[in-house]
């Protein structure tokens, strides 16, 4: 695509370039210092005995007692040379018991999820982590990826249930260098699942609250089956709410599913298993004047009225849904081959198939094929002064297909790491229509026929492509240890290549892409132990972001012919490169954490509009450079007479590079604030639990967050709390460890926006920088915070 972006000191030196130099210089010393320090040196003829280190890897190992976690069970100890965030089974189990994974990291810090519904079930949600939207975020279960291999944003509808799993957690500024994902580099969510019992049992829950929201949950334990060394558990959960702002509901069907065999000294073999079948309803997103008017009155009707106004009945609520199906398994798996080596492979699988709804009108005189007018294939129902209520259906059938394999070899103080990482995608995407009935549902909800035909026997499509993507990787780790485990040195390196090929089946658009592009990626971490409670570290990390597959191909309006999303073509990779200093203590009774964060982008990729002449199309644009800068700060104790708090705190400040271009002028964006990316952010939690009676309280606050490049809206600062009160019930015979729990969240029903819908790059007129008077591009939308609700969940084991 041309270049969008003027920058005003294009004679600078450039400092990404100077800062990966180095970078590579940093990482090509370290194998050198760990071959010299793995030689064989004199030793004392006794040494006085100590403890073994702690263990210190990029993963985060969870440590605790379900009733004994530190911070209200959000702070687990570490010795990771990066800023890192957790919450354990402590923290989980106290949860709404349908809360969606992504609700689980809300209060870490830098962490903020915006989404409508109290469980967790819409996929309308948004998370950002220091600024750097879903999209730029690597999402984790077990270590297979659960990011969508088309747009990369994260449906948490689709994730494993949160009753089977043992920790979340946030690793803030970059990914560990295995993760096969190639949008991750604003950081890694990831997900842990709790391991099969060796020892038949369950557990079963019932959750009733309100908005008619309901779940049943039940996981068996299969205990070690025979002689094999195979154990697993199998689990099955029904979901159902109805929408607090007006007409809707959510149906969820889940299963989860864990196996594994170990042997041996360090073999181990685990199968990880979901499937989800789901419709969900969308909730409406207003604009800034549709919420100061109607509050959470916006909503789609509720009502359809046969032989009524096409273009009223297209608001009906039951054409507004996202039917979808999708499997997704990994085996994660790990052999000792000798007493230094050891190989860790992952193969993964994800298909799923379906979409999203939304309501339209049709000509009935014919349609637009592109830019190819064809007469309809057959009259539709509903229609009225030549338009007719229908259905537009935004369709996919993703593949992905990985495979993830490394060598460990450990000698003395020092351990190398080589692996590799494949992965093919293949994704289809349609947009298409089908009619609606009598009352208004769609005809054909989920795909399937019927399907408005035009008269030369073709579906109306007005967007119908395929992209196949292809990635290599290799990464080289290499990690020493100094001055009797105090000292932790890391250098590493990844390439990657990713390749794509796609075709567009739309008379008029682009036909072909194909792109390449290549990636360099080295590291440095470091981490020193001042004492067992204090630690320094210091990590510089590079990170990158291919261009999502909705970037590539346009789509077209069926009524006019026109261009209402605008392909980008070949774009450039976002790239980053990310320092952190952190202090971290971890005393016998208080942790705590202070991490210190920048950020330099280059080609940074935004989803918003832009102009085909007068016309705002939606389209991906390159805004060039951003520097991103601030602090974390966390904070929590053990249980004191009981009760255990949590703290934790960011400030950020972003700061856009470049004017961004219109036309043959530019937007005066350089040295704005950067959207999304509010300046203040902070979370309080207190829990307590003197194993008879427990509950939790947490409270969020989020400062204004600019909705456009050019800062001339924003959306309101926001303040919520939820709160958990319960009871440890006696066991008796079969039925072991019950509970009762009452969840209320949003406690004060506060009505307040929970985060950006879409971003623009102004919604005022605004005088270019050549002069020119360039023209408001719309109004972003806004999602709607989840209101009050109460939920009252039974749960026990057996």
């Amino acid at each position: 695509m041309p270049n969008m972006i003027r920058n005003r000191n294009e004679k600078r030196m450039n400092p990404i370039s100077f800062r990966v130099s180095l970078l590579l210089c940093a990482v090509s010393i370290v194998p050198f210092s760990a071959s010299a320090a793995t030689r064989p040196k004199a030793q004392p003829a006794a040494q006085p005995a100590r403890k073994a280190p702690v263990p210190r890897a990029e993963s985060v190992s969870v440590v605790g007692t379900l009733r004994q976690a530190a911070g209200s069970g959000q702070m687990v100890r570490t010795r990771a040379e990066a800023s890192v965030s957790t919450v354990d089974r402590s923290y989980i189990t106290k949860q709404v018991a349908s809360a969606g994974a992504l609700n689980l990291v809300q209060n870490m810090p830098g962490a903020n999820v915006a989404t409508s519904d109290a469980f967790g079930m819409s996929n309308q949600v948004t998370m950002t982590l220091r600024g750097l939207n879903q999209q730029e975020i690597g999402f984790m279960v077990d270590g297979t990826p659960q990011n969508d291999p088309n747009n990369g944003t994260i449906y948490p509808s689709q994730l494993i249930d949160s009753e089977n799993l043992q920790s979340a957690s946030i690793t803030q500024g970059s990914s560990p260098i295995d993760t096969p994902s190639y949008v991750d580099l604003g950081g890694q969510v990831s997900f842990r699942t709790i391991d099969p019992s060796h020892t038949f049992g369950g557990y079963a829950s019932a959750m009733f609250g309100t908005w008619d929201s309901k779940k049943q949950f039940i996981r068996i334990n299969t205990g070690d089956i025979g002689h094999t060394g195979i154990r697993g558990w199998l689990s099955f959960s029904n979901f159902y709410d109805q929408h607090f702002t007006g007409p809707g509901t959510d149906r969820r069907l889940h299963i989860d599913a864990k196996f594994v065999k170990e042997w041996g000294h360090g073999n181990r073999v685990a199968a990880v298993f979901t499937w989800a079948d789901q419709t969900i309803s969308n909730y409406y997103e207003p604009t800034l004047a549709q919420w100061n008017a109607n509050g959470r009155s916006n909503y789609y009707s509720p009502t359809y009225m046969p032989g009524g106004s096409p273009a009223t009945n297209a608001a009906y609520w039951r054409m507004y849904q996202n039917p979808w199906e999708d499997f997704n398994i990994g085996l994660p798996s790990t052999f000792r081959l000798t007493k230094h080596i050891t190989a860790d492979v992952e193969p993964y699988f994800f298909h799923g198939s379906g979409g999203g709804l939304s309501g339209t009108t049709l000509p009935t005189g014919g349609y637009y094929w592109g830019n190819q007018f064809e007469a309809p294939g057959s009259a539709l129902p509903g229609a009225a002064s030549g338009q007719a209520p229908a259905v537009q259906r935004y369709l996919n059938s993703p593949y992905r297909t990985g495979f993830v394999d490394k060598l460990n070899w450990t000698e003395g103080k020092n351990t190398l790491t080589l692996g590799s990482w494949y992965e093919y995608d293949d994704f289809s995407n349609w947009i298409d229509y089908t009619p609606v009935t009598a009352g208004g549902a769609p005809q054909g909800p989920r795909g399937t026929d019927p399907t408005v035909m035009m008269a030369n026997g073709r579906p109306l499509r007005s967007g119908d492509y395929n992209l196949m993507t292809q990635v290599n990787g290799i990464f080289l780790n290499d990690r020493l240890s100094l001055l009797h485990d105090r000292l932790q040195i890391t250098g590493g390196i990844k390439t990657v290549m990713v390749d794509r090929v796609g075709t567009n089946h739309i008379p008029g658009t682009e036909y072909r892409t194909h792109d390449n592009s290549f990636q360099l990626l080295p590291r440095l971490m470091v981490g020193y132990d001042i004492n067992h409670e204090h630690q320094l570290f210091f990590n510089a990390t590079t990170g990158f972001r291919a261009p999502l597959g909705t970037s590539f191909f346009g789509s077209t309006s069926p009524a006019t012919g026109q261009v209402t999303s605008l392909g980008a073509g070949q774009q450039k990779d976002e790239y980053s490169i990310a320092e952190e200093v952190g202090y971290r203590y971890q005393g016998r009774q208080i942790l705590g954490s202070v991490t210190f964060f920048n950020y330099n982008f280059t080609n940074r990729q935004i989803a918003t509009q832009t102009y085909v002449g007068n016309l705002p199309v939606s389209t991906t644009i390159n805004e060039g450079g951003q520097t991103s800068r601030g602090v974390d700060i966390e904070l929590g104790t053990v249980p004191f007479m009981h009760f255990s708090p949590y703290a934790s705190f960011e400030y950020l400040h972003t700061s856009i590079d470049n004017d961004f271009r219109v036309g043959n002028d530019y937007l005066p964006t350089k040295g704005k604030t950067a959207v999304q990316s509010p300046h203040f952010q902070a979370s309080f939690g207190l829990s307590y639990d003197d194993s008879l009676f427990f509950g939790n309280f947490g409270f969020k606050y989020l400062s204004s967050q600019y909705s456009t490049f050019m800062n001339d809206e924003k959306m309101p600062a926001q303040t919520h709390g939820d709160m958990t009160i319960g009871i440890y019930l006696p066991s008796y015979r079969y039925i072991k460890h019950p509970k009762f729990q009452l969840n209320f969240v949003n406690l004060w029903d506060t009505h307040y926006l929970a985060g950006l819908g879409s971003v623009l790059p102004n919604a005022q007129a605004t005088r270019g920088v050549n002069g020119t008077l360039i023209g408001a591009a719309g109004s972003p939308t806004y999602i709607i915070g989840a209101g009050f609700t109460v939920a009252a969940q039974l749960s026990t084991e057996f």
